[in-house]
C-alpha cells in the first residue's frame, strides 16, 4: 500500500472538533481533545468514540461507563488548544445531569452510557448509548478550521 496515498486519502475523512468530559477516580473533572465520533443507531441513539489505547480518558471511560461529548462550536479554538495543553482551568464547565463536565456555549453536548468498548488497534471504540442531550448554538467546528491533522 502506498502509505502517503493512505495518509491523504484517510485524512479526507471529516472530523469534528469535541471535547470528551469524565472524572478521575478522585471525582475531579478530566477533559480530552478528540475527533473520532460517529452515530452507529437511531434506535435506541448510539454513539463510537474512539479512544488512544493508552489515554487516561479511556481509563476513566472504563471504570465509570459514561463520558460526555461537547461539540465545539466555531470560533472556539482557544478551548481547543487549552484542552489539548491540559489547561483545564481556562476552559469554562458546566455539568450534565448526571454531574459530567461539559464545555459551556459549545454547539451541543451528549452524555452517553458506554456499552461496549472495543479492543482492536490503537485506539479503543466505546460503543454508548446517548442517556441525555443538549443543543446549544452554533455550528459544530471542524477539525480543519484549527489546521490540525489527526487521521492517516
Amino acid at each position: 500500500m502506498d502509505k502517503k496515498a493512505k495518509k491523504a486519502v484517510l485524512q479526507m475523512i471529516p472530523y469534528g472538533a469535541y471535547v470528551v468530559g469524565t472524572k478521575t477516580d478522585e471525582g475531579s473533572d478530566h477533559l480530552m481533545f478528540g475527533t473520532w465520533l460517529m452515530q452507529t443507531s437511531f434506535k435506541p441513539p448510539l454513539v463510537a468514540f474512539a479512544l488512544s489505547e493508552d489515554s487516561r480518558t479511556l481509563a476513566h471511560v472504563r471504570r465509570s461507563k459514561a463520558f460526555a461529548v461537547s461539540f465545539l462550536a466555531d470560533g472556539m479554538k482557544e478551548i481547543a488548544e487549552s484542552v489539548v495543553d491540559g489547561s483545564f482551568e481556562k476552559v469554562k464547565t458546566v455539568r450534565s445531569a448526571s454531574g459530567l463536565p461539559v464545555v459551556d456555549g459549545g454547539a451541543g453536548w451528549i452524555e452517553c452510557r458506554t456499552l461496549d468498548i472495543m479492543d482492536r488497534g490503537d485506539h479503543r471504540i466505546a460503543l454508548a448509548e446517548v442517556v441525555d442531550v443538549h443543543q446549544g448554538s452554533g455550528k459544530l467546528m471542524p477539525l480543519e478550521a484549527l489546521k490540525w491533522h489527526y487521521g492517516g
